[in-house]
């Protein structure tokens, strides 16, 4: 694992105070580091495993850092060689205009360097912001940054005090269901995230400016692709595959679904089959047979003939820490994002065994590449009328007065400036919000209100698109990384789909050839993905790009509630202190009659809890950071030190030789 962090300012013995810190936290073997008058920068190279070893220190010849690879108009890759020729090219680049040479760029990254015309460090992200980075301004103007919340707060000067604005924030439809991010907010008062597609600096105010490099005007300059968007569409698709496979050996989450489907057949496409062992998360027990594609995904290995493991994660389907210092907390800001916290440790046991350095996800296809029914809008324009005609006839079943009405809604409504805005909501986002449980209080339920009016709000941004399946796209794409966060803890996690390549190309599409209404008609997700689906024929199974229905997620959920939920009773029974209470958030009395009922209810295998879940697992999540937050810093720190990696739990193997050294769960 590598970890950057920075500090400007003349506080030399805080430096060196920080840096002897990270080498004991986090057990450095190697240490690179940079002083160029007030500013310092540092990269540690941690492994994790519990052995003591003298850290060596080194001297970085170049005032820049990254984390991860970027390529296009930038161009490096962390490997841990750090090639002089390489970054002697990308520090020359990043001195030029950093705003051009970043938004001409792509990769997963982090990066911090030393910026002579600013007189400042500067930091960046990624299109995505797939990994964050973290920052906190003294009130006498030093800067402290770093790629890791955790090796922030082993500042001492940096204050430990929780952010109850965010947290009451936490449990509402925009974060507990539509999974938004909080943009450049954490947790914590005072320490901040550099947003997506952004660098900052700090200024000669001493305030933080961040700048953006890349966002909804490249994507209003992208004309509209003409033809079939599938060839295209496969080159582009392997070629962004292609620049996350250059080791020996890489992992690929194989979910059963479209998108890592696709991630798949990409790499098989370009050669590059002989890299890849897929890895799948199901269960074995016959009960969880709605919330896994166990099956279809062994099928899919041998029929692609790719090596394979199946995690089984029947007793690890848990709620990250609901018995309080069970599992590391690997994530410290706020609650953990990850589905499955505790099968991570398996995958990184996994890539040790195998040699594999990275994992690459279908994160981010239901983003950019699902569409929607608002195709009507983008063929009028093209003046396609026949196509027109024929799609309202079929949509709305010959009847004449639904033809009006679909083709007002979908067609007519786009170009009216209020009414189009209020039926573009109405239509296409109103269905987001689910109402709260009565366990939630009046003041709580009047944030939410507050919250939904400010999506309203951001929702109007993306009129420039003017198309609506454009406007959709844009929209349901930001900001949703605050998951990413926590994804690769042990182990680098790539998404191909955030590439900013692809973002732009999506963006290029026809609404109309991205989501097929009338497939769609029956079952939504049929008529999703059509690019996804037609790309890779001559490589995916039929039964993988013909799917009609998506696997649900909820009885995993059920899975994870139920395994649980002794520990999850016991943290709000009568006696105990609730913090989730003290916020406002619940009313204590009727939470606990709720929880009691959903205990009982996931006893029922064929019970998956319902949409009300996403709002309890919310406060129950919660409730959980708030207990660990509370026992302080110290502890946090210690809760999260890296250590070595456990199998937690049975692994099935697939046209591999057995390990079974490493496959037995304990």
């Amino acid at each position: 694992m590598k970890i950057w962090f920075g500090m400007q300012g003349n506080n030399t013995a805080l430096w060196q105070e920080w840096v002897s810190a990270v080498k004991k936290w986090g057990r450095a073997e190697r240490i690179h580091s940079y002083s160029c008058g007030i500013a310092n920068m540092a990269e540690a190279h941690i492994r994790y495993d519990e052995a003591f070893r003298p850290s060596t220190q080194i001297n970085l010849l170049h005032p820049v850092i990254l984390d991860g690879w970027i390529s296009g108009g930038l161009n490096a890759k962390s490997d841990g060689t750090r090639k002089i020729e390489q970054y002697d090219k990308l520090y020359a680049s990043l001195k030029q205009d950093k705003a051009a040479m970043l938004s001409h760029s792509h990769g997963e990254y982090t990066m911090v360097w030393w910026d002579d015309s600013l007189h400042s460090l500067v930091l960046a992200t990624d299109t995505y912001a797939t990994r964050p980075v973290y920052y906190w301004v003294s009130p006498k103007g030093e800067w402290y940054a770093a790629n890791d919340m955790r090796i922030l707060l082993l500042v001492h000067d940096i204050p430990f005090a929780i952010d109850q604005d965010v947290c009451r924030m936490f449990p509402t439809s925009g974060f507990a269901v539509g999974e938004n991010g909080f943009e450049d907010r954490t947790f914590f008062k005072g320490i901040r995230k550099v947003p997506a597609a952004s660098y900052a600096f700090l200024g000669r105010d001493h305030a933080v400016h961040a700048h953006s490099y890349w966002g909804l005007s490249q994507l209003l300059n992208k004309k509209d692709l003409a033809g079939d968007a599938v060839p295209r569409f496969r080159e582009l698709f392997q070629e962004v595959t292609a620049d996350r496979l250059k080791d020996e050996k890489h992992i690929v989450e194989l979910s059963g679904g479209l998108d890592s489907a696709a991630v798949t057949a990409a790499a098989i496409a370009g050669g590059r089959k002989e890299q890849l062992l897929a890895v799948n998360i199901s269960f074995a027990e016959p009960d969880m047979i709605l919330s896994h594609d166990k099956d279809l995904v062994k099928n899919m290995m041998r029929d692609m003939d790719i090596p394979g493991l199946i995690i089984l994660g029947d007793a690890t389907a848990k709620i990250p820490n609901a018995e309080i210092g069970r599992d590391p907390l690997w994530f410290v800001d706020g609650p953990d994002p990850r589905a499955n916290s505790l099968v991570n440790e398996t995958f990184t046991v996994i890539a040790e065994e195998y040699g594999a350095s990275s994992v690459l996800t279908g994160e981010g296809g239901d983003f950019i590449f699902s569409g929607e029914v608002s195709v009507i809008d983008s063929l009028l324009r093209q003046r396609r009328f026949s196509e027109i005609y024929k799609l309202l006839r079929e949509w709305s079943g010959g009847s004449m007065k639904e033809m009006l009405k679909l083709g007002f809604q979908y067609g007519i409504a786009p170009f009216m400036p209020y009414i189009g805005e209020k039926l573009y909501y109405d239509l296409l986002w109103s269905d987001t919000e689910y109402e709260l449980p009565e366990y939630f209080t009046e003041e709580h339920r009047k944030r939410e209100r507050e919250i939904n009016k400010e999506d309203h709000l951001r929702y109007r941004k993306s009129r420039e698109l003017s198309v609506w399946g454009k406007r959709f796209h844009y929209d349901f794409l930001w900001p949703r990384a605050r998951y990413m966060d926590a994804v690769g803890v042990t182990l680098p996690t790539y998404h191909p789909f955030l590439d900013r390549r692809l973002i732009e190309f999506s963006f290029s599409v026809p609404p109309e050839q991205h989501f097929d209404v009338l497939k769609g008609l029956e079952e939504h997700y049929a008529g999703s993905k059509m690019l996804l689906r037609k790309s890779f024929t001559d490589i995916l199974p039929a039964y993988v790009y013909n799917r009609s229905t998506k696997t649900t997620y909820a009885h995993m959920a059920r899975k994870s509630f139920m395994n649980d939920r002794r520990h999850v009773l016991q943290l709000f029974e009568p006696g105990e202190r609730v913090f989730v209470e003290e916020l406002g958030i619940i009313k204590r009395d009727i939470w606990w009659k709720h929880l009691l009922a959903m205990a009982i209810r996931s006893e029922d295998p064929n019970n998956d809890l319902g949409m009300g879940y996403q709002y309890m697992r919310s406060v129950i999540d919660l409730e959980i950071w708030l207990r660990e937050a509370s026992k302080g810093k110290e502890h946090l720190l210690d809760r999260s030190r890296p250590g070595k990696p456990r199998v937690m739990a049975d692994i099935e193997t697939v046209n591999t030789p057995e390990k079974a050294k490493i496959y037995s769960y304990q």
